[in-house]
């Protein structure tokens, strides 16, 4: 794994945050549950600089050995989740719920790729008339072959840049079949299908028959994985404990949506340690 090193001294853990995450996941069968960037990673300039950091991965390897399930879900494609984290022991959900991997085997969802064909041309729309307008600086696409991202993070302006990309991408979308969604200075394409994190945590609840889990996020993204959870712990089908990551950039849509916060990643990464102690304490 190519993993920077973890701070010599990591941030202190929040005993009630901790506490709760161990009374979730010591209801057997139990799962955890993590997105990867702004989590697990700190938010690169671009997607290939991002490194997951050493500790949180250490402590996901350990998890994985104590928990019914220990998987991540990520906007990025599933092949690129594994790679990141480095972990066999987990089950990988890409492209925001439309791919899994786990132990080398990948399963896609029928309608997701079938939605998927005009793709690369809606992304090649999308940066031809950003070029056109000169809203290309700092533009950066990234197909992930089941859904698309235009980064405007490297954009001097972001604000300037988003309102550019927006009808861009809405008018690209229709054209191709697409739906549109936005992120943390990302603009989305994405077939037209009912898939999204929430309805990949969903699935897991019910598949693994988990009757605890706790699913760590920090993006809009992850916002429809909080509101699955609340609705299934409101009707009694899963104790369930939504953790989010907080930075400068945190939507408020995500602080409303949370049952308990950590302070960035290094902090995240000192929960999930604390938790696999924990656990193994027991």
């Amino acid at each position: 794994m190519n993993l920077p090193p973890s701070p010599l001294s990591p941030p202190p853990v929040d005993p009630g945050t901790l506490a709760r995450c161990l009374e979730t996941l010591r209801r057997a069968p139990a799962g955890l549950v993590t997105d990867i960037d702004g989590t697990i990673s700190v938010i690169a300039a671009t997607p290939d600089e991002a490194r997951v950091e050493a500790a949180a991965a250490a402590a996901l390897r350990r998890l994985a050995a104590r928990l019914a399930l220990v998987a991540v879900v990520s906007g990025r494609a599933a092949a690129a989740g594994r790679a990141m984290v480095g972990l066999d022991e987990l089950l990988y959900v890409g492209n925001h719920g439309m791919e899994r991997l786990y132990r080398g085997v990948t399963r896609t969802h029928q309608g997701a790729a079938a939605g998927a064909g005009g793709l690369a041309a809606a992304l090649a729309e999308v940066e031809a008339g950003a070029r056109a307008s000169g809203a290309d600086d700092g533009l950066l696409l990234e197909n992930k072959v089941l859904s698309g991202t235009v980064h405007y993070r490297l954009a001097s302006d972001p604000e300037a840049a988003r309102a550019a990309l927006l009808p861009l991408a809405a008018a690209a979308a229709e054209r191709h079949g697409l739906v549109v969604t936005e992120g943390r200075l990302i603009v989305e394409l994405r077939p037209r299908v009912r898939v999204n994190k929430g309805t990949a945590l969903v699935d897991l609840v019910a598949e693994h028959r988990l009757r605890g889990v706790v699913f760590l996020g920090d993006d809009l993204t992850d916002v429809d994985g909080f509101v699955a959870l609340r609705t299934l712990r409101e009707a009694g089908e899963v104790a369930a404990l939504r953790v989010g990551v907080l930075a400068a950039e945190t939507p408020q849509r995500v602080r409303e949506e949370i049952d308990a916060a950590v302070p960035g990643v290094a902090a995240c990464a000192a929960l999930l340690e604390a938790v696999a102690d924990g656990l193994d304490a027991r």
